[in-house]
């Protein structure tokens, strides 16, 4: 899931750039760089709710 978006985060910026600088409609860069944004911060939430719960569960919840 985070490569997948980083991937669409990086082609929605690029695409949003080329977009923007002929004229063209911007709706779906700006799409697709909102859903790599998403999925990157899921990404990074999953991974510290993980770390929390092993935390949690060893017993080191200072």
């Amino acid at each position: 899931m985070r490569i997948l978006g980083w991937i669409l985060l990086i082609l929605g910026i690029l695409s949003f750039v080329g977009a923007a600088s002929q004229g063209n409609s911007i709706i779906g860069p700006v799409f697709f760089g909102g859903l790599g944004a998403y999925l990157l911060s899921r990404a990074n939430k999953k991974k510290q709710e993980e770390h929390d719960k092993d935390k949690w569960i060893n017993g080191h919840n200072v």
